[in-house]
C-alpha cells in the first residue's frame, strides 16, 4: 500500500512564504514518520471557478493516471492546516474518513480515502455535473444566522458531500450526538448513500482532527465541538481570527 500526504498550495501573497517555511515543513515531518509521500500541488486550471475543487479534481486525476492504484491510502490537508502532534497517523479504517470541526461542520478540510471502488465513486459523485447543475442554485435556510441563500456558492464540494449523506446545513447540537452523526438529518430526493452504506464506509473524527476554533481567538460562537487546546492534533486556521492583523 502506498500513502500519499496531499495540500494544495497556491498563495498569491504572504501566504506561500508562510506555507513553505512552517507548515509544510510540520507536512513532511509528519509524512516522514508515518511513511507518506508528501506531495504539495499548485493546482491547475480552475474547476468551476473555485480552487477547493481541486482537493477531489486532482485525487480524481491521480487516480486516472495511475499514481493512486487500488488499496493505496491519500490524505488531503488544506494549506491553513498545521499538525500539531506527530505520533498518531491519520486514520482511515474505512473508505472515507474526516472530522467534524469546531464549528460542527462536516469538514472537507482534511480527509482520507482508501482507494477502491466505493472511494472512486464518492469522487465522481461529488464532482458529478450533472448533480452540479440541479443543485448548485437551490436555496437553504441557515439555521444560525436565519439567511437563504444556496448552499452550494459557500462551501462546493462540502455542499456536494452534504448533499449526498443527506445532511442538515447546520446544527447547534453536536452532529456527533445526533442519530446517525447527522446523516440524513436533511434526507431528500437527491440523497444517495443510505444509513447503512454510510455507516460501513465513512469515518468521522472528533474536532480534534480539525480545530478551527480555540478560546481567547474571539468570540467562540460557532465552537460547538470544543477541544482542549492540549489535545489538539491538527489546527485549522479557517479565518476570523481576531489576533490576525488582516
Amino acid at each position: 500500500m502506498n500513502k500519499i500526504l496531499f495540500v494544495i498550495a497556491n498563495y498569491k501573497d504572504w501566504r506561500q512564504d508562510f506555507f513553505d517555511n512552517y507548515f509544510s515543513k510540520r507536512n513532511q515531518k509528519f509524512a516522514d514518520k508515518h511513511g507518506y509521500e508528501y506531495i504539495v500541488s499548485k493546482g491547475g486550471e480552475l474547476f468551476r471557478e473555485n480552487p477547493t475543487w481541486w482537493k477531489f479534481t486532482l485525487v480524481r486525476d491521480m487516480i486516472n493516471s495511475g499514481k493512486l492504484k487500488d488499496g493505496d491510502k491519500l490524505v488531503h490537508l488544506d494549506a491553513d492546516m498545521r499538525i500539531d502532534k506527530f505520533d498518531e497517523d491519520f486514520p482511515c479504517e474505512k473508505s472515507f474518513s474526516y472530522s467534524l470541526d469546531c464549528g460542527n461542520t462536516h469538514c472537507m478540510g482534511c480527509y482520507s480515502i482508501t482507494v477502491n471502488d466505493w472511494s472512486k465513486n464518492l469522487i465522481e459523485l461529488i464532482l458529478s455535473e450533472d448533480r452540479y447543475q440541479k443543485l448548485n442554485d437551490v436555496p437553504s435556510v441557515h439555521e444560525a444566522f436565519g439567511y437563504v441563500n444556496p448552499f452550494w456558492h459557500e462551501f462546493r464540494e462540502q455542499a456536494s458531500w452534504y448533499s449526498l449523506a443527506g445532511i442538515k446545513r447546520h446544527s447547534w447540537v453536536p452532529f456527533s450526538e445526533l442519530p446517525d452523526n447527522g446523516w440524513h438529518s436533511a434526507k431528500d430526493e437527491n440523497t444517495i448513500y443510505s444509513l447503512k452504506e454510510l455507516h460501513e464506509n465513512v469515518e468521522i473524527l472528533p474536532a480534534n482532527w480539525n480545530t478551527t476554533a480555540v478560546i481567547g481567538e474571539g468570540d467562540c460562537k460557532f465552537n460547538i465541538n470544543k477541544v482542549d487546546p492540549q489535545d489538539i492534533i491538527i489546527r485549522h486556521f479557517a479565518g476570523g481570527q481576531e489576533w490576525r492583523d488582516e
